[in-house]
């Protein structure tokens, strides 16, 4: 065996070192990746509904919204028709300072400028 070891040549033992660094690299890399992902999982796979319920509470404090001679109260099932004519259904969670709503769909939370809305009917 150590007859093997010591009938390599230079070159022949650096290319080895070379391969062996380029494996580990590649290793390190996948399991880096797989870390990487699991921690992307458990930061945004989970997301806690009453928390981010309560923060658009905060920063949506107005429950009451009157629009045209019509007045919406918070948790009120709403469809909004914007000035680009794009249709948004949902539940009303409120109105801020600067003239924005929050309305919650079944998959999306959506801020709306309140001037920009051409009609606003209950469902």
């Amino acid at each position: 065996m150590l007859e093997r070891f010591q009938s390599l040549s230079g070159s022949q033992i650096i290319l080895a070192a070379i391969i062996a660094f380029v494996i580990w690299a590649i290793i390190e890399f996948i399991r880096s990746v797989r870390r990487s992902v699991k921690v992307v999982k458990k930061t945004f796979g989970e997301v806690d509904m009453a928390r981010v319920m309560e923060r658009c509470h905060e920063l949506f404090p107005i429950e009451t919204i009157l629009f045209r001679g019509a007045e919406f109260q918070r948790g009120m099932r709403i469809r909004i028709t914007t000035t680009q004519k794009t249709i948004i259904e949902g539940e009303l969670i409120g109105m801020n300072k600067i003239q924005m709503i929050c309305i919650r769909t079944k998959n999306q939370i959506i801020a709306h400028q309140l001037d920009k809305i051409q009609e606003m009917t209950r469902i």
